[in-house]
């Protein structure tokens, strides 16, 4: 079933993160066959969701399963196009309740396990890149948890690893940066591996038109990618409830296609991030009055959020809605 997935993927050349989900019933049963069932968030898994008891037994099937996708030639999936490199361990382990669970255990049960799935991950592929199970926000029950993981993890992880559906206008960003510096890993990047902008209304105030959620998504997206995200997933119209509608979607891409390959993302002012092109053009996303910077002159094409072209001045431009504005070297 998975290689079938696969290659349905490749077909479009995806780039894939495997998600490794560490349970089965067989196994659940060894050392917690007398813990109670939970309702599982999917479907598909089991219900006890605690950290494998046999870890021997987890490391050799994790290693296969790594083994089989990463590309070198030695017992790889027929008709593999190219290598799966990156692997999350598990996800939104702090998620025990509400909506249901994604993990049964403490913090500690979950370094344990992230440190058996990052040394087998590299030792069957040492080119891969291991992810922390996505943080499902940074409200205080989830970095409670994640806290004392991070602290202790060390190296166990390469990418750090946000979510942040419908809970944050850019996806806690700022606060996950903050978070992974505090706790050891100023080294490393970051991803926000679903993002979802806020479709639900704010206290005292009007739920969002579908105008102002594609204004809200270019923003966003803008902001968290110069707040240090090095990749963003948009869950947009794949999300359950539909998502922020077509209008987001297209803000979305266009987002994207212009500066999907940005070199590097920097605050110009409080409402203005500049994205460096490899080929050395900048693009300037604007938004709530922003200008362009005063060493920008003559005339300029803007993009606005909902696709329209306009022809200024750069000295008199001024966004009133976010723009964007590519700037040629």
């Amino acid at each position: 079933m998975a290689d079938w997935h696969v290659q349905r993927w490749q077909a479009d050349r995806l780039a894939i993160i495997g998600t490794i989900w560490p349970f089965v019933d067989w196994d659940q049963r060894i050392c917690h066959g007398s813990d109670p069932e939970v309702r599982p968030v999917l479907w598909e898994l089991p219900t006890r969701l605690f950290a494998p008891c046999d870890d021997e037994a987890f490391v050799a099937w994790l290693s296969d399963v790594v083994e089989r996708y990463d590309g070198d030639g030695i017992d790889d999936m027929p008709g593999l196009a190219y290598p799966i490199r990156h692997w999350e361990v598990a996800n939104e382990p702090a998620m025990q309740g509400g909506h249901g669970h994604f993990f049964q255990g403490s913090s500690t049960d979950y370094l344990t396990m992230l440190r058996l799935a990052s040394d087998a991950i590299r030792a069957a592929d040492p080119e891969a890149v291991v992810l922390t199970g996505g943080q499902a926000g940074m409200q205080t029950g989830f970095v409670d948890f994640w806290r004392p993981v991070l602290e202790a993890a060390g190296d166990t992880f390469d990418v750090g690893n946000i979510h942040s559906i419908g809970s944050d206008q850019s996806f806690f960003s700022d606060d996950y940066r903050g978070f992974l510096d505090e706790t050891g890993h100023s080294d490393k990047e970051f991803w926000v591996t679903e993002a979802l902008v806020p479709t639900a209304p704010e206290p005292g105030e009007m739920a969002p038109t579908r105008d102002q959620l594609a204004q809200n998504t270019v923003t966003g997206f803008a902001t968290a990618l110069a707040d240090g995200a090095s990749r963003i997933f948009n869950v947009g119209p794949h999300d359950p409830t539909g998502g922020p509608g077509p209008e987001s979607d297209a803000a979305y891409l266009l987002l994207a296609r212009t500066v999907s390959n940005f070199t590097s993302a920097t605050w110009t002012s409080s409402t203005s991030v500049r994205f460096d092109m490899p080929d050395g053009r900048a693009v300037h996303v604007l938004w709530n009055g922003a200008n362009l910077p005063a060493s920008i002159a003559g005339t300029v094409v803007t993009v606005n959020y909902d696709g329209t072209t306009v022809a200024t001045d750069a000295a008199a431009f001024t966004a009133d809605v976010p723009t964007l504005v590519t700037v040629n070297s």
